[in-house]
């Protein structure tokens, strides 16, 4: 990953090196060819005859190499082949010097300008084509060699050594202050594109940055406006305070209720104590209180406005920033109409409480009505059936009288306690019927259920208790009645009355119309929507599996 990093950094490089020096060496070849055409016309003119005039003109040849390197530099289809074009005209250059070189003759005059005139091209060479470093060494060293070859098959070498070696030092000298020019040049334009480049990438950078801090600057505004416009939607009363219990931010309807009651709307910046002299120390607290937990906090306020109470609720919202609470929001809502209908709806509610306790009353006192009219009935006629069937009916009736009693009594209306409601029942039962002579035994677990679930529970616990204290205990000899409630699989309820008696007959079924206290048990346990089980094992067991009404039938199975 870095050798290529480091290659694409050397391909960028040498483009930016040869198309950034493309002006300067547009100028300088546009310099040489004046200047050189400029000293030929000279010579021309003023020696027009001269053998060294003939002799400088061969140098000539080169012109078309640096007309056609000027033009090259216009065409910018032609930069990307810049290197390969270079080169390539360099090349012929060399031949150029080779050509001159091996047409010289040493003992015409003139002849000196060769090695003088390749040294101005080995410069040239270093200083306007800003190829490769290593491609301009080794076109530079091409040159030399085409100089050196030139010399020795023109005899120059053979006749004049001396001339040959000193010129050669010459042609080299001037190749290593080439070489050392081009080796700075490169070095400079290297530092000089680093720079640009870690310019560039900081100018992107910073571009960049501005370019976020800009779109981050614009969203906080277009939040701000938001945020103020959203507060200002708002019709609660909205104020928001720094640590310094300074005030940031008011709304529209704070604002409003200033001017109605006479306070500055310009209060942005000032202390809450200033603004509003009126505040408590309590408020104060609660605000400081927030700031200190982070936790918002609802309150009531009673305040007075045009000599009328208005009761507002009062909510310090906190508002975080890096995690730490910087200011705190507090909204005052005009909760005096709610507050009216909520004690509206508490004062109806106490009525209607009122009213049904008074009609659960009514009832109770009604059913002991028709029980006192059947025991009327009773006393002028002396049919014992007649007055087994009444006291029957009086104890059903006794049963239902005792729900409304309970519902009169209870705290809460729509509920009833089954245990003090099945204890009083099975005491009525006892003293009606035993006297002291059946032992009593009762395990109760306290619940609450609806009367559909009391009502129908109650009557059949009323007709087994009758049953048993009327059939169980012949003989009367170690009685004892029990009943037990309690819960069986979360809302399933068991109620189980069992005797020690003389059991049930053979024959005895549920579903026999002769006994209607038993038809009538197996009716409310279908009310229920429950289960019975019996049980003849030492003396009769009863047992009722049901749940309160109150809940739905497919939520808890009774099994």
């Amino acid at each position: 990953m870095r050798d290529q990093h480091g290659q694409e950094l050397r391909k960028e490089f040498r483009e930016f090196f040869m198309i950034s020096s493309l002006p300067g060496m547009r100028i300088g070849l546009f310099l040489t060819l004046i200047m050189f055409s400029c000293f030929a016309l000279f010579n021309v003119l003023v020696f027009p005859n001269s053998p060294e005039q003939l002799y400088y003109n061969r140098f000539w040849i080169i012109s078309p190499v640096m007309v056609l390197s000027i033009i090259v530099t216009y065409i910018k289809p032609l930069h990307k082949w810049l290197h390969l074009v270079y080169i390539i005209l360099n090349l012929l250059i060399c031949v150029a010097v080779f050509y001159v070189g091996i047409n010289s003759d040493l003992s015409n005059k003139g002849s000196e300008y060769y090695y003088a005139w390749v040294m101005l091209v080995i410069i040239g060479l270093f200083v306007f084509y800003k190829m490769p470093f290593l491609t301009v060494l080794i076109i530079g060293f091409l040159q030399i060699a085409a100089f050196t070859l030139a010399n020795i098959l023109n005899h120059t070498l053979a006749m004049h050594p001396f001339f040959f070696f000193n010129n050669l030092f010459f042609v080299v000298a001037i190749y290593s202050i080439g070489f050392m020019m081009a080796y700075m040049f490169k070095n400079l334009n290297r530092k000089n594109f680093l720079h640009q480049k870690a310019l560039s990438k900081n100018n992107l950078q910073l571009l960049q940055e501005i370019k976020e801090r800009k779109m981050a600057v614009d969203a906080f505004q277009r939040s701000e406006i938001q945020y103020h416009n959203t507060l200002d939607s708002i019709p609660d009363w909205i104020y928001v305070v720094d640590r310094e219990f300074r005030i940031v931010i008011i709304n529209s309807a704070l604002k409003d209720g200033h001017l109605h009651n006479g306070v500055p709307v310009d209060v942005v910046g000032k202390l809450i104590t200033e603004v509003y002299p009126f505040i408590t120390s309590a408020t104060l607290g609660e605000l400081q209180n927030v700031f200190d937990h982070g936790a918002m906090l609802v309150t009531g306020q009673k305040m007075s406005f045009n000599h009328t109470d208005v009761y507002m609720e009062v909510r310090k919202v906190p508002i975080y920033k890096d995690r730490e609470v910087i200011q705190v929001m507090t909204i005052l809502r005009d909760r005096s109409k709610e507050k009216e209908v909520e004690e509206l709806k508490q004062k109806n509610s106490e009525q209607k409480e009122i009213m049904l306790r008074e009609i659960h009353h009514r009832v109770k006192n009604n059913l002991a009505i028709v029980i006192s009219l059947l025991n009327l009935q009773l006393r002028n006629n002396t049919d014992s059936d007649l007055h087994r069937i009444i006291r029957d009916i009086e104890m059903r009736i006794r049963s239902m009288a005792l729900i409304h009693e309970h519902l009169y009594r209870s705290e809460n209306l729509d509920r009833i306690p089954l245990a003090s409601y099945l204890h009083s029942l099975a005491t009525i039962i006892t003293g009606t019927f035993s006297g002291n002579r059946i032992n009593l035994v009762t395990s109760l677990e306290p619940t609450d259920v609806s009367i559909e679930t009391a009502l129908p529970v109650g009557l059949i616990a009323n007709e087994l208790l009758t049953n048993a204290f009327k059939y169980a205990f012949p003989n009367q000899q170690f009685c004892e009645i029990q009943v037990h409630l309690h819960k069986e699989n979360n809302e399933v309820f068991a109620l189980k009355i069992s005797d020690n008696g003389v059991g049930l007959p053979d024959s005895f079924s549920l579903d026999s119309e002769k006994s209607l206290g038993m038809f009538i048990v197996k009716l409310l346990v279908e009310q229920l929507d429950g289960e019975i089980e019996i049980s003849r094992q030492n003396g009769t067991s009863f047992t009722i599996r049901f749940r309160n009404l109150l809940l739905k039938k497919h939520d808890i199975p009774l099994n």
